[in-house]
């Protein structure tokens, strides 16, 4: 039987057979012996459900879904500072600033830099600190790689502000890490060979050492 739209007057006028073989092909289970009244009431209601079904296709076809990506914000306006870390020689240290307290920070008079505190922890925690060093990092820098020379203990890293003729002000405090003894990524002088005479004379070979003990630690 060829497609034809299912309206009243169309099934009208087919024979109540016809009514059945239409119902048989659309999945309509008409009970033998139905009311030709009622078989009309049932194919035009499944007939409604189709357009209302194709409706609502049509309307999630032609939806736009395109949607914007969600990008992270380059900034939670929390002034806080947390480390990670990378391996027992190396922590990954991020920080950000409440732009308020960055503004009052960076444009006082006596300003000088931000700094980073990397703290060496005792395993009694009423001693307190055992010992510590200060790397500066840059106004607009928000991590740094610091290598740790110490490994027995653990360690915390503050977030500080240095201003000249003036106590430094404590800004965050990272939590406190638990640091695995010795391990990959260990930093070592570099081998010991024979330093030409010149070269000791010049006084080159105590500034690189000088310079491997203390400055290996910090890198941004």
């Amino acid at each position: 039987m060829e497609e034809t739209p299912l309206s009243r007057a169309y099934l009208e006028s087919l024979s109540t057979a016809d009514l059945f073989e239409l119902g048989e092909n659309l999945g309509v289970d008409l009970p033998e012996g139905l009311n030709r009244r009622l078989i009309i009431g049932e194919l035009l209601e499944l007939a409604e459900d189709n357009l209302q079904d194709a409706a609502d296709l049509s309307a999630i076809v032609d939806a736009d879904f395109s949607m914007v990506p969600e990008e992270l914000p380059e900034t939670y306006n929390e002034t806080r500072i947390t480390a990670l870390l990378r391996d027992p020689a190396w922590l990954f240290v991020y920080w950000d600033f409440h732009s308020t307290a960055f503004a009052a920070a960076s444009t006082h008079h006596r300003f000088e830099s931000f700094f980073l505190r990397v703290n060496t922890l005792t395993d009694d925690p009423s001693k307190g600190v055992a010992d510590y060093f200060d790397v500066d990092v840059g106004i607009h820098d928000r991590k740094w790689y610091i290598h740790i020379p110490n490994r027995k203990q653990g360690c915390r890293v503050d977030l500080y502000v240095r201003n000249s003729q003036e106590k430094e002000q404590l800004l965050a405090r990272s939590s406190e890490i638990s640091v695995p003894p010795g391990g990959a990524g260990e930093l070592h002088p570099p081998a010991r060979k024979r330093i030409p005479p010149l070269i000791t004379l010049s006084g080159l070979e105590e500034l690189r050492k000088h310079h491997f003990k203390n400055h290996r630690q910090a890198f941004s």
